[in-house]
């Protein structure tokens, strides 16, 4: 196994910070900003979100490289494929229509009720406790190699 991807481990948690950091602190905290209005708050966190997804997109190809060169572990395939299919999904599905319904917030219009921020929550947290659940396993396997 080469050096480097026996510490792989490490993506998985500065990717759990990365979505702690933003995901699960600044949206929460930018919605509640009294000053900010909103489309000001939703034009920033398309920008934020977007950049995230960028850097996740980088890192679930660098996980999916990983899982399917250096692993035959069960736990860490499942979980490696569905964060890899949980960004696809959000980059080319959940993004776009959150992007659009802001878009349309900061217009002035009211846009349809959609379900799509919910699902967009829900995949992040599946994707966190599967990143947990992926980065102590990888810790697991490296302290027996």
């Amino acid at each position: 196994m080469i050096k480097i991807a026996k510490y792989g481990f490490v993506l998985s948690f500065v990717w759990i910070g990365f979505l702690l950091a933003i995901s699960f602190m600044e949206a929460w905290v930018k919605f509640r900003a009294e000053s900010l209005d909103l489309p000001t708050a939703l034009d920033v966190g398309s920008h934020v979100f977007g950049a995230l997804n960028m850097v996740e997109r980088l890192f679930s190809v660098c996980l999916l490289i990983y899982v399917f060169i250096y692993y035959t572990d069960k736990v860490v395939v499942v979980t490696g494929l569905t964060i890899f299919t949980f960004i696809i999904a959000q980059s080319g599905y959940l993004l776009p229509e959150l992007k659009q319904h802001s878009q349309l917030i900061m217009q002035g219009m009211v846009p349809e009720e959609s379900s799509v921020h919910k699902m967009y929550v829900i995949m992040e947290v599946v994707k966190l406790i599967a990143l947990f659940v992926l980065g102590f396993r990888q810790i697991k396997i490296f302290k027996t190699t």
